[in-house]
Formats: structure tokens, sequence, C-alpha cells
């Protein structure tokens, strides 16, 4: 008996220690995980809404949660170029969460950019996955070919820089262009019942990546969601007296 409650105590100081551990690095790393995925969600807009000047506006109420606000965005002129919030979806092994970018009539998508997912390695993956254009030559180089003009005096271009511009007051992505996914580019200009998965390439439809028919479905899902959280939001009621 006098083993067994030896045992008992323990397990029980053991699981009391385990606890306080886990409890003292959430409040320690807290304030730093949410910096990080304000600083996610705020370069994504950038990526959303190609043109966007200064910091985007939230037009969401000030306690909204953090899944739920609402952006819009102007360009240099203060035209309003479009509205963005997030959505989320469950994919195969993980939540999708992604970032949506609408014109400014609702009708069609800008842009998207996936905040998070923890898909099958090589498979649902590939969503996030730039095509390499590099050959052989830009590796040992560190030049790139010009598709476009190979006879010409200027048959090397060097490589740009990867390193997007980042404004100074969040320290995030402004100006320059970084290539996306095509699993990603493929959503632009689409409307929403074009949220359609095909498997062979179809313009009016989202082509599926090989072999992660669910996730893809999964991020059709989490666009929709940020799209009606767009539309819930800006568009009146039908029934509203105007």
């Amino acid at each position: 008996m006098r083993k067994k409650a030896q045992y008992t105590i323990t397990l029980t100081l053991v699981s009391l220690l385990a606890s306080l551990g886990v409890s003292s690095t959430f409040l320690l790393t807290k304030d730093t995980i949410k910096r990080k995925e304000l600083a996610i969600r705020t370069e994504a807009l950038y990526v959303v809404l190609p043109g966007l000047e200064g910091s985007p506006e939230e037009i969401t109420a000030p306690r909204a949660d953090d899944q739920d606000r609402v952006y819009n965005g102007v360009n240099k002129s203060g035209q309003l170029i479009g509205y963005a919030a997030c959505g989320e979806a469950q994919g195969y092994s993980s939540k999708i969460k992604v970032m949506v970018g609408m014109d400014p009539n609702l009708e069609k998508i800008i842009g998207i950019n996936i905040l998070a997912q923890n898909e099958t390695p090589g498979l649902g993956t590939k969503m996030t996955e730039v095509e390499s254009t590099s050959t052989l030559w830009s590796v040992v180089f560190g030049k790139e070919l010009k598709s476009t003009d190979w006879g010409s005096e200027e048959f090397w271009q060097l490589a740009e820089s990867r390193q997007l511009e980042r404004i100074k007051k969040f320290g995030l992505l402004k100006k320059g262009k970084k290539p996306q996914p095509w699993f990603q580019e493929q959503f632009k200009g689409k409307t929403y019942n074009q949220m359609v998965v095909s498997k062979a390439k179809d313009n009016e439809k989202i082509m599926a990546i090989t072999g992660a028919t669910i996730s893809t479905k999964a991020v059709i899902h989490a666009v929709q969601n940020a799209i009606d959280k767009i539309r819930h939001l800006v568009q009146s009621p039908a029934w509203e007296i105007k």
C-alpha cells in the first residue's frame, strides 16, 4: 500500500510540474505568437490587395475575433481597390487558413494567400509551393536566362532579389512582387460560383492538386468562408430600405 501511495504521489507531482511547464511556456510565448500571426495576416493583405497604399483599414467591430476581421484598402489615388478577410476550413490533416481579396463590387477574387496549413508533405503542401524557374546555369552562375530574348545583347539577366520592401510601420511587405504558387494564382479573377474542383486544367474551375483533392476542396471552402464574411458585412440586406 505504501509503494502504491508513493507511485500515486510521484505521478501527481510529475503531472503538476508538466502542467506548470506547459502553462509557463504558453504565457511566455503568447504575445510573441500573437505578434507573428498579426504580421502574417497584415503581410497577406498586401498580397491579396495588390496596389494597396498605406495600411489596410479594418471595418469590423473593434472587438471582433481575429478570424472574423474584414478590411478594405485604397490605392495612391484614394480609390477603393477591394476588401479582404480570413477564411478557414478543415483539410485532410489540418485546419487551412487563407486570406482572400475581393474586388470593390464583390464579384471576383483579386487574390488569395494561404496563411496556415499542415497537410501531407509532397501532396497537400503543394498548395504553397512555388514552381522553380531556375536552371543549372542560373544556379551555377547566379543568373537567370530570359525566356523572351535569347539573341539580344542582354542575353543574361541578373536574378532579382526576392526580398520585398517592408512598410516601416508594420515591418511588412509593401512593394515588389514575390512569386506565388500556381495553385493560389488560379483563384485570381474567379467568381464564387467558379469555386469548383476540376481534375483537368480548366480556366473556369479550380484545378485540383494531384493526390490531394480533399486539401483542394478545403482551400475552396476556406475561400468561400472568407467571401461570405466580406459579403455579410459589406452588402446591404435585400430588404433594407434605401
